[in-house]
């Protein structure tokens, strides 16, 4: 099965790149922010999800490996995940810092960083997973909590879209 151990090599050296990518984007989004630009965000959102597609795309040819070749995989990948964690933690520590410098946020801003809370609480519940215990940064968990409640107070504060929904009485 060398080919198939191969590939996966492969796709475990653009699992590395596709990491360096996300740490690149988040520092360019972080930068726009305090210019007031979204555009780099939504890059860095968008890298993510690549990230993430190619776990999966990974995890998927992982159950064709015999076992040993399994845990070995597995190792690995929980190791990128562990930084994965600590970059979308302090990336989302350092946008809301950003945010909440911002006496007048855009119109539309909450919906924007709405799903950040969705993707903080996953991040809440991979950090205190048996196989990352005593594994990951000190001080990870208190950065997650501030960030959540510095965007607890961005999105009470942020402007909303307007909705032009029919209320029926």
């Amino acid at each position: 099965m060398p080919d198939g151990n191969g590939k996966l090599n492969q796709l475990l050296a653009a699992l590395d790149d596709s990491l360096k990518d996300l740490e690149y984007h988040a520092a360019r989004a972080r930068r726009g922010i305090g210019f007031r630009s979204l555009a780099p965000y939504y890059e860095y959102r968008a890298k993510l999800d690549e990230y993430h597609s190619l776990v999966t795309v990974i995890e998927n040819a992982m159950a064709k490996l015999i076992s040993k070749e399994q845990g070995r995989v597995k190792e690995r990948l929980l190791r990128s995940e562990r930084d994965t964690l600590a970059l979308i933690i302090r990336a989302a520590l350092d946008f809301f810092f950003a945010l909440s410098a911002i006496p007048i946020l855009p119109l539309g801003i909450r919906e924007c960083f709405a799903q950040e809370l969705h993707s903080l609480h996953r991040a809440q519940q991979r950090l205190v997973a048996p196989e990352h215990t005593g594994k990951l940064s000190q001080g990870l968990e208190g950065d997650l909590e501030t960030a959540e409640l510095i965007l607890a107070e961005i999105l009470e504060k942020a402007p909303s879209l307007i909705s032009f929904d029919i209320e029926k009485p």
